[in-house]
């Protein structure tokens, strides 16, 4: 049961590439683009969407809802 273990130099290369992002890393066309959608692109469009869905909701406005006033003089 007990083998032996085959080092794949393809393997071997990838590990460390992959400890050394930093030193391989260069800007280009796609790192670019990444960056762009995912850093600033959906941020930008989830502060979009909640403020957006602030000022329809105006929290500070709004008072009990119209059904419960109603309900409350019809008990009285």
């Amino acid at each position: 049961m007990g083998g032996y273990l085959t080092h794949d130099p393809a393997v071997e290369k990838w590990i460390r590439m992959r400890e050394s992002t930093a030193r391989h890393f260069r800007w280009n066309n796609r790192n670019v683009r990444l960056v762009s959608v995912l850093g600033l692109a959906i941020p930008a469009g989830i502060l979009y969407l909640a403020v957006n869905y602030e000022r329809k909701a105006n929290w500070a406005a709004m008072g009990p809802s119209r059904k419960v006033e109603a309900a409350s003089e019809e008990d009285a």
